[in-house]
């Protein structure tokens, strides 16, 4: 896809947002440019219904998979933000898909969880021939990306209804996401009220915090030292949450940065966040989670 082609957004409503957006469409291109993708895979018949397929330079394997969402408040965004992960995860060595998804108003939260769901599903049919292991896939996103794979990981009846195992997400890796939703129940500030509006329906089905209890899929999180406030309350407590499980596993980290600086540090593969993830791609396993 040609970067400066791609299909016109609304105004980000988060400040700094839009210096973020343009870092990272500048960086996916730098790593396009240098190692091995599959563009624009689609996934289903909708133009944002695509992958971008990021494979290790030398072939081998089979190795892990990582399933990355974008964020953008679910209203925004292109596959082509998270490209610029790549390398460090190439480098842990692990596969790296980055997907799309359609937004909201378009369409609300049921239809945009069915739509990683879609790409989940894809990765699972076809990344063995691409080098991955469909028994030791993980889902991770920022922001809002990482909210719809913190509900890929803690609702398997939803891979189940697709045709996929419920096991099929073996670990899940979200960064500064939001993981209670009552704040769009409760709009108070105008960029929740937008979202809220955006979004419709009851939110309560596609809402993390309710859906922690049983959860045995091992779950990474970071966020920023100056992340959102919300961002910085709701992480821990959902840390808190999850280590309450029986048999759960969860590990967490905060970074340096706000709420997308501190996301532009996965980058590096030498980084906390890459060590921290490489270590838990690699105990991935075909069976259940540990």
């Amino acid at each position: 896809m040609a970067f400066d082609d791609l299909p016109s957004l609304p105004p980000l409503l988060h400040a700094g947002a839009a210096d973020y957006a343009r870092r990272a469409l500048a960086a996916t291109a730098e790593v396009m440019a240098r190692h091995r993708v599959l563009a624009d895979q689609p996934y289903g018949d909708d133009y944002w219904q695509k992958a971008d397929v990021y494979l290790p330079d030398a072939p081998r394997g089979p190795l892990p998979v990582l399933l990355y969402f974008h964020g953008g408040a679910w209203m925004n965004g292109y596959k082509e933000w998270m490209g610029y992960l790549a390398p460090s995860v190439l480098a842990m060595p692990a596969v790296f898909v980055s997907a799309s998804y359609r937004l909201a108003p378009s369409v609300g939260m049921a239809q945009i969880v069915g739509d990683c769901v879609a790409a989940l599903r894809w990765v699972h049919r076809h990344v063995a021939a691409l080098g991955g292991e469909p028994g030791r896939i993980a889902v991770g996103g920022h922001s809002a990306g990482g909210h719809l794979a913190a509900v890929l990981a803690l609702r398997p009846d939803l891979c189940r209804d697709a045709g996929l195992p419920g096991d099929v997400v073996k670990a899940c890796l979200p960064s500064s996401a939001p993981l209670d939703l009552g704040f769009l129940q409760r709009p108070a500030a105008e960029a929740d009220r937008r979202m809220r509006e955006a979004l419709g329906g009851d939110l309560d089905a596609w809402d993390p915090a309710r859906h922690v209890t049983g959860s045995v899929v091992p779950f990474h999180l970071a966020w920023g030292e100056h992340d959102f406030p919300r961002t910085r309350e709701q992480n821990p407590a959902f840390v808190r949450a999850l280590a309450a499980q029986p048999g759960a596993r969860v590990t967490w980290q905060v970074l340096p940065g706000d709420h997308f600086t501190s996301h532009e540090a996965c980058a590096d593969p030498a980084g906390e966040w890459s060590r921290a993830a490489g270590r838990l791609l690699s105990t991935l396993t075909t069976g259940k989670p540990q």
